[in-house]
């Protein structure tokens, strides 16, 4: 659930609020009409932007707060809704403003119980205890504002608790992977290690043969001058050790080649988790999401993939600033793939140099330009080239004012199937 939520960009936050305007607006406007509808349509507008555009949910929330006793309506159940605000932001916002909307939702929800408690002439009961006199008064406010501030707190610090939970989770799953693959290369190691050592012992055995070879052909020539008879004897002699020589030379290559095998194992679709979890340390958020069933590719096939996909986040290293997220997205149908790489650079670039921005005209230009003009390059023409020894094709485009975007597109990438993984 997390990792689609933040996955998404507006989604969630579009269902989450529509889903508080709705139900919160409805039955505030069934117990105290249009007055009860207004404060809470602004209150519930708050749950649009919580993650996103954080900063407007606590004037929205003030906003409605406000309206609320100025109308002098009863506090409003959007009003006590207000805690799910502080918890969602709190878990999926931004951590500054996360603590700016609990501020706002004690400091006002007190002002509110203050003005229930001693300007409202509509409250006279307090869960069914009656309040006929000052001290009641300051007994129900005092205990509304304790409410409040136990609430939201609360709040904050169950969200806090979550998303700090959700991350030490995904941490542990990174370690993991990059255990696994720690240990896979020790493991290699040690395998190739033990193959050099079976290696040397093959070219020990081959060089003793060799050098009585040598004494044996050096000792025939001599007793071939003597006793001509010496020499078919030696010959077949020689043949044998000869072909024992050739056996040992033969184990000795098949060990040297199916090491340099193991050394050179190219990379893989799994692999690419270890790449997030670098990208991830080296300050760029990474996220990946597998859609549909994963085919299992021969390995030159998985190699292109990873090949690309890495080019492009190369790309972003080089021309994003730091901080920049990316979302690598896999999509497999039942006969081909699609591959996303996309950043947000342009946009954070752009919320960092806020001085900076263009005004309407030249931002439309800008616009206009990323929608119509051909991305190329060495490194386009590369990742190109290798989808389409697969079938494939890739394009590469600037979304405007949000970042760069690679789509590979790879429609009978099952004809790339492993036979042995069938």
């Amino acid at each position: 659930m997390f990792q689609w939520i933040q996955t998404k960009r507006w989604l969630p936050d579009l269902a989450i609020g529509l889903f508080f305007a709705v139900a919160l607006g409805i039955t505030d406007f069934s117990l105290q009409g249009n007055n009860g509808l207004i404060p809470s349509l602004l209150i519930s507008f708050a749950f649009f932007f919580f993650r996103e555009y954080a900063f407007l949910s606590g004037p929205l929330v003030l906003a409605g707060i406000v309206v609320s006793i100025l109308l002098g309506d009863r506090p409003t159940v959007a009003g006590f809704s207000v805690a799910l605000l502080v918890f969602l932001s709190s878990t999926l916002g931004p951590r500054l403003w996360s603590l700016v909307n609990l501020a706002v939702a004690i400091a006002f929800g007190v002002v509110a119980a203050w003005n229930a408690a001693f300007n409202s002439s509509l409250l006279t009961q307090f869960y069914g205890i009656d309040i006929y006199n000052n001290d009641g008064r300051w007994w129900g406010f005092g205990f509304a504002a304790v409410s409040i501030i136990g609430l939201n707190g609360f709040a904050w610090l169950l969200g806090g608790f979550i998303i700090e939970y959700y991350r030490e989770r995904t941490l542990r799953d990174e370690r993991d992977i990059v255990q696994s693959h720690n240990v896979r290369t020790m493991l290699e190691i040690a395998e190739q290690n033990e193959r050099f050592m079976i290696a040397s012992d093959l070219n020990e055995a081959v060089l003793e043969r060799v050098s009585a070879m040598l004494t044996l052909t050096d000792g025939a020539r001599y007793a071939a001058k003597l006793d001509a008879e010496v020499a078919p004897r030696t010959l077949d002699r020689l043949v044998g050790m000869i072909r024992e020589t050739h056996d040992e030379l033969r184990r000795l290559f098949d060990m040297l080649n199916r090491s340099v095998q193991v050394a050179a194992a190219p990379p893989n679709i799994n692999d690419l988790n270890l790449l997030a979890v670098q990208l991830r340390l080296e300050g760029y958020p990474t996220k990946i999401v597998n859609q549909g069933r994963k085919l299992s590719l021969i390995p030159s096939a998985e190699l292109s993939i990873y090949r690309i996909v890495f080019d492009a986040v190369e790309n972003v290293r080089q021309h994003a600033p730091a901080g920049t997220a990316i979302d690598i997205d896999l999509i497999w149908s039942a006969n081909g793939l699609q591959v996303l790489v996309k950043d947000n650079g342009e946009e954070l670039a752009r919320r960092e140099n806020l001085e900076l921005q263009l005004d309407g005209e030249d931002s439309a230009k800008d616009d206009l330009k990323a929608l119509t003009e051909e991305v190329t390059g060495p490194g386009i023409t590369g990742m190109r080239e290798r989808a389409g020894l697969f079938n494939g094709n890739v394009e590469a485009h600037r979304v405007p004012g949000v970042g760069f975007t690679v789509n590979a597109i790879f429609p009978g990438i099952d004809d790339f199937a492993d036979a042995s993984e069938r």
